[in-house]
């Protein structure tokens, strides 16, 4: 089995990871052994191959080759003293290290304070890692220090790997990874309605998606690491992160923020996890995805609206932050750690993504940092990628993808700098994470004081297990948080149906305001498992989700895929129907028996549904048994009225026209092969005098005719034929009788027909039809 997954509280796993000797003591890799059902740790590539698991991409791809960590060399220190040291021993213990002859450095001079109150030095010049380790072993002997660290410039830490349609264009054809989540039924509880979510990454995009939504944020990108080389200042565009090992821009800032929380049901690109919340970037990485480690805790905690020095007060703060980051880094950084545990103290947990070195995340960075909500990644079919870092450090699995099955968001179309607004793939754990962000987003717009301890345990109870993991599901966990929003009104149409129709005694009390949904539709659930729809089109109608009809409406994808109630639902003589209709005008009728303890679904406005209605419904074909289905070159449904089983069959060529499905030219014609070698019915069953007799059509042209009586059976004939017809001219049934044999044809060319009556017709080419007994 996988490691356990403890809840790791701030205090608890430090002894939880000390134990199992989680926490690592180097810069390279955990070197334990990975459990035996997990992949085995890599350092080849920034993937990381893994047994049995779905990779991000190799051939096509810009896949990434080289290990994401930090730099050995930095010019910063950051050093925290503590809060009882005078300044002057604190002006001691820098001049001490500054004044050490086995450094090369000539000052060593206070630059800005960071999170946490620790403060920054800068060199004059780069420092080794020996002259870093003397340094910091210097600093941390002074009893007047806390701790001392180097100010890392991290590399290229996106964990993301590059592949070169509710109304959404692209939520159908490729965002698998919202419908694995089931974001759609988080939807009906929540939408992100009055929540910020945080965008540490890589800066923001104009982008249509997300542009009406994105709050004023912040650039912590410091000027040797800043294309726009500036500095910390108010404008967090994303420059591009292209350079020597990032050989394309990702704006992956973009594309994480795309996932999270896109515009939905606009009719465009792809749909996002929180639809209505709103988002606010720090910009964190620069040039090639380099950051001072200061730096990026500084646009956490100013997400979170922790007061950062050197920048303004947020406005806005974030009530969660997606960090989609990762680097190899054998402890967090006690930097970043004072920023996780910064938000942590205001309820807002920091999202981070596991790391995609397909190895024990207790080595990775964010991943490792106490307090955070680690998540690993999935590619479709609930399987953990092989990319995808493992171990007790992670919370959660959510989609980040894989060859085949990439996650599709927001991106911008220039390689390096900023062209214009669009669409693509990237594959990796830094995708995985704005799922959870997302629903994170959902779960606070119900409860906006939930702690984050609430929602880690929330989500894992509400998942399902995946490769010894939890795989996060949006629906359930925002149902799962109690709605603190009060006051839910009872206004207007719905208001009016509720009143009239059985009120709180059938419908119970309302548990939300009216929810916004697609093509001007809105909806309000109640606590007895209905939910009243309005449209201008059709009404106020309910669902009651307790009963198979709408069982089958939620299965389906609600509004989705079959438009709002036309009516209510209604008993009808075995059983019950409701009907709906999209926006565009399909019309669905939804047919409940308990004889088959289930529901299925009559598609009014196609031709079997056209004719099932038309002439009689249930009353003359009984209740559908399955639902519409694709059919060789066609379709079928299926109808059971008592012990008759009718089968509608319908293809471009023959349209419409029904089968005795438990008669025997319904077992003729499946043994001669059905539609693929006879034909689609082109006529229903037609009384013939002692029996009945049915045309087929196949794809070719060619007409069967399958002929039954009680003596004799289904027999087969070439309808049109030349023995057809001299059978029809001459008396027919009533002359011949009926075929006791197919048509057969010999190996000299010609082609007999035997009859009831002891006739024997013969065809050649030569002769035409001959009667030789």
């Amino acid at each position: 089995m996988h490691l356990s997954n403890p809840q790791k509280n701030l205090v608890g796993l430090c002894s939880v990871a000390l134990a199992t000797g989680l926490l690592v003591s180097n810069l390279s890799l955990p070197a334990t052994a990975a459990p035996a059902d997990a992949p085995a740790a890599s350092t080849q590539t920034f993937q990381g191959p893994a047994a049995n698991g779905p990779e991000a991409g190799d051939n096509g791809e810009a896949t990434t080759t080289y290990a994401p960590s930090f730099d050995e060399s930095t010019d910063r220190i950051i050093v925290k003293f503590q809060d009882d040291a005078a300044p002057l021993r604190r002006n001691v213990a820098v001049a001490e290290v500054a004044a050490d002859e086995a450094v090369a450095t000539e000052s060593l001079e206070p630059l800005k304070e960071t999170v946490g109150g620790a403060l920054v030095l800068e060199a004059d010049q780069m420092l080794d890692e020996t002259e870093l380790d003397r340094m910091i072993e210097t600093l941390e002997a002074d009893p007047a220090v806390e701790y001392a660290e180097p100010d890392y410039i991290i590399n290229a830490p996106q964990a993301a790997t590059p592949r070169n349609p509710p109304n959404d264009p692209y939520y159908a054809g490729y965002q698998w990874n919202m419908r694995a989540i089931d974001a759609a039924g988080a939807w009906r509880y929540a939408t992100g309605e009055g929540v910020v979510i945080g965008i540490a990454d890589t800066g923001q995009t104009g982008h249509p998606e997300l542009s009406g939504k994105t709050l004023a944020g912040h650039d912590f990108v410091s000027v040797g690491q800043s294309r726009d080389g500036d500095g910390w200042d108010p404008n967090p565009n994303d420059e591009g992160d292209w350079g020597p090992q990032v050989p394309a821009s990702m704006w992956h800032g973009t594309h994480v923020a795309g996932i999270a929380a896109a515009y939905t049901d606009n009719g465009t690109g792809v749909a996002g996890v929180a639809p209505n919340a709103k988002v606010q970037h720090a910009r964190i990485m620069g040039v090639n995805g380099r950051a001072y480690t200061s730096d990026q805790a500084a646009g956490i905690a100013w997400s979170a609206g922790v007061p950062v020095p050197g920048a303004p007060a947020n406005p806005t703060p974030a009530k969660v932050v997606n960090y989609s980051e990762g680097f190899y880094s054998a402890t967090c950084p006690r930097v970043l750690q004072e920023a996780v545990n910064a938000a942590y103290a205001r309820n807002v947990p920091v999202v981070a993504a596991a790391g995609n070195f397909g190895a024990n995340a207790a080595g990775t960075s964010p991943a490792n940092c106490l307090g955070a909500i680690v998540v690993g990644a999935t590619a479709a079919g609930d399987v953990m990628t092989s990319y995808s870092n493992w171990g007790s450090m992670l919370d959660v699995l959510a989609p980040g993808g894989a060859v085949g099955s990439d996650v599709w968001s927001t991106v911008n179309t220039g390689r390096y700098t900023q062209v214009g607004p669009g669409y693509g793939p990237l594959n990796g754990t830094s995708m995985a994470a704005p799922h959870v962000t997302g629903i994170i987003a959902l779960m606070k717009e119900r409860n906006p004081n939930l702690t984050v301890e609430q929602i880690r345990s929330t989500l894992q109870t509400t998942g399902k297990n995946v490769n010894g993991y939890r795989f996060v599901n949006a629906s359930r966990a925002v149902q799962a948080v109690p709605d603190t929003r009060s006051n839910y009104g009872l206004v207007g149409a719905i208001g009016a149906y509720y009143w009239a129709n059985g009120a709180q005694g059938r419908f119970g009390d309302p548990t939300t305001h009216e929810l916004v949904l697609r093509d001007g539709g809105v909806a309000q659930i109640f606590s007895r498992n209905h939910v009243i729809y309005w449209t201008s089109r059709t009404g106020a109608h309910a669902v009651n989700f307790s009963g198979g009809i709408g069982g089958k409406y939620r299965a389906g994808g609600y509004e989705n895929k079959y438009g709002y109630p036309v009516g209510d639902e209604t008993a009808i003589a075995g059983g019950a129907v409701q009907k709906f209709a999209l926006a565009d005008g399909r019309k669905y009728a939804m047919y409940w028996t308990p004889a088959h303890h289930r529901t299925h679904v009559v598609w009014e406005g196609g031709a079997i549904g056209w004719r099932f209605t038309r002439e009689g419904g249930t009353a003359r074909y009984g209740f559908p048994s399955e639902d519409e289905v694709a059919y060789s070159y066609g379709a079928r449904q299926t109808f059971n009225l008592g012990s008759a089983d009718y089968r509608f069959y319908w293809s471009a060529s023959t349209g419409v026209a029904v089968m005795n499905g438990r008669g025997g030219i319904f077992n003729k014609w499946v043994a001669m092969g059905h539609a693929p070698v006879v034909g689609f019915p082109a006529a229903d069953e037609q009384a013939i005098p002692g029996g009945v007799q049915q045309r087929f059509r196949n794809l070719q042209g060619r007409e069967t005719l399958l002929v039954w009586s009680p003596s004799t059976g289904t027999k087969s004939l070439i309808a049109g034929g030349g023995l057809y017809h001299y059978w029809l001219n001459n008396g027919y049934t009533s002359g011949l009788g009926f075929p006791t044999t197919d048509e057969t044809a010999h190996a000299d060319g010609s082609v007999t027909l035997n009859f009831s009556s002891g006739a024997q017709l013969k065809w050649t080419a030569k002769d035409g039809v001959q009667r030789i007994k």
